[in-house]
């Protein structure tokens, strides 16, 4: 094994690894050998800039029911009396108020939502709990990060969103605990490991509280069309609202893709990851239904799976408008442009030491100068993956 010297030690060092063949020989990630250089994981750091307040993608807006305790999507076939549907802004907010989803709309597989006027602090916030920031810390950790007291981010968040920081990130563990249910086949033990809860009881108790029903209640419901078949790895759709230019994304990671540690082909985008010191493998395409992303993970533990979705939101900009939906698309001059290029997004980086050390290779050099010098670092920092 060649690990990296000390000078590249510390919290964001990358660990360089050759991958061959691995997975059994499920994937391959291009010709020859493969190696990864990610950081250990790190979480969002407070560096985070907004430039502009949170805008995500318009979705559409949640009905409960007081009658029935259910909150639907606007278009559900089922049709309440007006005088009994409360409007809320997203599904947390319903389901804080004491409303469960739907069983025949879904509104929980709606992609995250928050309004478009999200004042830049509360925007903040919402990326670090969707980092799993407060898997690590409670409210008053994640206020100070923020420069404010928890009471005041509290009600920051009770203004703007319908619940506490808190209540949000059980949403997220729920929620994707719950996709695992209908997508796998995981043992209840896994899917609560993998969601974040500390326990299976936490699960079956955070899971009745905003589903009312438990996980094994859940599974029995899930639909056939909703399971994925398992083929050597752990497959999960992510969804998003509104037009992807995936192709042209993925042109956009095929010129800029570090040799041995990412490889783009065929609509798939493959990248080498590090889980608890240990190599894998992500997988992303488009789904067929062109309103998901699907994943495939190879992963050595699931206990991180959940980080590494919210990852695949960041890089392919799920979370963020396509530019039809912003000002450019009103600008005289650059409208024709972006009509003719329906769903492009900002893209976003898979870890920020990662990119860092890439821009700062790519100062005085072209993007091509760029990435052979980043294969050259990798290849000259890299513990083979095979001898780990």
């Amino acid at each position: 094994m060649r690990q990296p010297p000390a000078a590249a030690s510390g919290a964001h060092r990358g660990l360089v690894c050759r991958l061959r063949a691995t997975c059994a020989g499920q994937i391959r990630t291009g010709s020859g050998d493969v190696r990864i250089c990610p950081a250990e994981r790190p979480r969002a750091r407070d560096d985070v800039r907004m430039t502009t307040t949170l805008t995500l993608a318009a979705m559409p807006s949640i009905q409960a029911v007081r009658t029935t305790g259910i909150y639907c999507r606007a278009d559900c076939s089922a049709r309440p009396h007006a005088r009994n549907v409360t409007p809320y802004a997203s599904s947390v907010a319903a389901e804080a108020a004491g409303y469960r989803p739907c069983l025949r709309c879904r509104p929980d597989r709606l992609p995250p939502h928050v309004e478009a006027d999200t004042e830049a602090l509360v925007g903040r916030a919402l990326l670090l709990i969707a980092d799993g920031v407060l898997d690590e810390t409670s409210e008053d950790g994640l206020a100070a990060r923020l420069g404010i007291t928890a009471r005041h981010l509290r009600r920051l968040f009770n203004e703007r969103v319908g619940a506490t920081p808190v209540f949000v990130a059980r949403s997220r563990r729920a929620h994707f605990a719950r996709r695992l249910l209908d997508e796998t086949d995981l043992r209840m033990v896994d899917v609560a490991l993998t969601s974040g809860f500390n326990s299976v009881r936490q699960m079956n108790r955070e899971m009745l509280a905003v589903f009312h029903f438990t996980p094994t209640e859940l599974r029995a419901r899930r639909r056939a069309a909703d399971r994925l078949v398992a083929d050597g790895g752990i497959r999960l759709r992510v969804p998003f609202v509104g037009r992807l230019a995936f192709n042209d994304l993925l042109g956009y990671f095929r010129s800029r893709a570090i040799p041995g540690v990412e490889a783009v082909g065929d609509g798939v985008y493959r990248r080498t990851i590090t889980v608890c010191g240990e190599p894998g493998v992500i997988e992303v395409s488009r789904a067929a239904d062109g309103q998901h992303l699907l994943v495939v993970a190879h992963l050595p533990t699931l206990g991180a799976m959940i980080d590494d979705i919210a990852r695949v939101r960041r890089l392919f900009g799920l979370d963020r408008p396509s530019a039809e939906e912003t000002p450019l698309a009103r600008d005289p001059l650059l409208a024709p442009l972006v009509q003719a290029r329906p769903g492009l997004r900002v893209p976003g980086a898979w870890d920020p030491f990662e990119t860092a050390v890439r821009v700062l290779l790519g100062q005085q050099v072209s993007v091509a100068g760029a990435t052979t010098l980043a294969g050259r670092l990798v290849e000259a920092l890299g513990t083979p993956v095979g001898d780990r």
